[in-house]
């Protein structure tokens, strides 16, 4: 005889793990994200192993971006189930986020093989290729997701991103005018049109659609940048400094470094004719242009930190700006006191201190593993420059040496942030 007590209790449970599961799914839909994973956790301790609810805690968690616990959780849906395609979705997902990108990509086409009539797995697919820079392959993949799904915003967003990249403007224009007419709150579609509003040298346009980007979406890091980079570009100065370095970024490495040693290379061969007043002015206004190229970003980050949109600028943004401003202050009163009579070393300090200044000044832009590299040397810097000031002013004889490791490490870090 089949004990009652029992099947109530299963029964109990069954309906514990539902309700849990159902509150959790609209918290989900709500954007209530914390709030749905205490759902999901309440009815996976009534039911450890179902790879649904692990599946949608995963998902839960993905949404706070806490992505390694993600991935353990996919892990243990697709452990309890092989073929639970979600799963697949939310552990490509999760290892995305971890920068794990063939892994992801990886997974995303074992979920594909199961599944290859589902248009969001061909969408994930695409943004896995866009991360790796491959936007030809990108955009075969969201045109794929695009044929399962016509109507669907996101995958117009992708194929514009992709298009973007290409830089096929005119099409990618007409994708994300696609995009915000299947979905006019598509924050990505308004944050692209900004950026190729930007391409178009319109930042008034651009500054519009990043405002509206951000306002659908607060927590979107990219969307604060684009605004950010849409407001200083209102200086035209900076506007078509912007479009340089667009243009740069799409040239090969030799390029890009032939260009970064033009400064250079004209100096040297107008060295032959150092007396000639044409020539002192085209080196004057050289130097210049290197100058402001280097200084713009953190002087118009200053601007902004001054303004209402300060809070665009993120933490290491802002270090950046504070630590151009430092060593930029530092090298002004060295140039001060070795005017006014001051010991002639200081010029050379100065010198370094400026170089040390424009690099560490678009330190925020470069790549995060040269960005901590760039950071520790900048404090080390500083040590060594106050050390050189202290030095010169008391006539010490290791102030040379000192003088020569600002100038050295300037050298080396300006021309790291140049090829970053």
């Amino acid at each position: 005889m089949p004990d009652e007590r029992g099947d109530r209790r299963g029964g109990g449970m069954d309906d514990v793990v539902g309700v849990a599961v159902r509150r959790g799914q609209a918290l989900l839909d709500l954007g209530r994200h914390r709030e749905a994973e205490a759902q999901f956790r309440t009815a996976l301790a009534a039911s450890p192993g179902d790879p649904v609810t692990h599946t949608l805690l995963a998902q839960a968690l993905l949404r706070q971006q806490r992505y390694d616990e993600a991935r353990d959780h996919s892990r243990a849906a697709l452990a309890a189930d092989p073929e639970h395609v979600p799963a697949h979705s939310a552990l490509a997902a999760s290892l995305g986020g971890l920068e794990q990108l063939p892994e992801a990509l990886e997974v995303v086409r074992r979920a594909l093989d199961l599944a290859p009539g589902f248009a969001g797995l061909h969408l994930q697919h695409a943004y896995v290729l866009m991360a790796q820079d491959r936007p030809a392959e990108a955009l075969a993949s969201a045109e794929r997701a695009r044929a399962l799904d016509p109507e669907d915003s996101d995958t117009a967003t992708a194929r514009a991103a992709a298009l973007h990249e290409l830089r096929r403007f005119d099409e990618a224009d007409a994708a994300v005018a696609e995009a915000l007419r299947l979905d006019p709150q598509n924050a990505e579609a308004h944050r692209l049109k900004g950026l190729l509003a930007l391409r178009r040298g319109g930042s008034g346009s651009a500054v519009s659609a990043h405002r509206t980007a951000l306002h659908l979406d607060p927590t979107d890091r990219h969307a604060r940048e684009g605004l950010s980079l849409a407001l200083k570009s209102r200086n035209p100065l900076y506007l078509a400094l912007l479009r340089f370095n667009l243009w740069l970024n799409s040239v090969p490495t030799g390029v890009r470094v032939a260009v970064a040693l033009l400064p250079f290379l004209l100096t040297r061969f107008l060295k032959p004719f150092s007396g000639q007043a044409w020539a002192t002015a085209l080196v004057v206004v050289v130097i210049g242009l290197v100058v402001l190229s280097w200084t713009l970003e953190p002087l118009m980050n200053c601007v902004l930190l001054l303004g209402r949109d300060r809070h665009l600028l993120g933490r290491a943004a802002r270090r950046a700006t504070f630590t151009f401003l430092g060593f930029a202050a530092a090298a002004i009163t060295a140039v001060v006191l070795a005017t006014a009579g001051g010991p002639g070393q200081l010029v050379g300090l100065a010198f370094g201190l400026g170089l040390w200044a424009m690099a560490t000044g678009s330190g925020h832009t470069v790549r995060e593993d040269r960005r901590g590299l760039l950071n520790v040397g900048s404090a080390v810097a500083a040590v060594l420059g106050a050390t050189a000031f202290a030095a010169i002013l008391a006539g010490a004889p290791g102030a040379t040496l000192a003088v020569g490791l600002v100038l050295l490490g300037g050298v080396v870090a300006t021309w790291v942030t140049v090829l970053s």
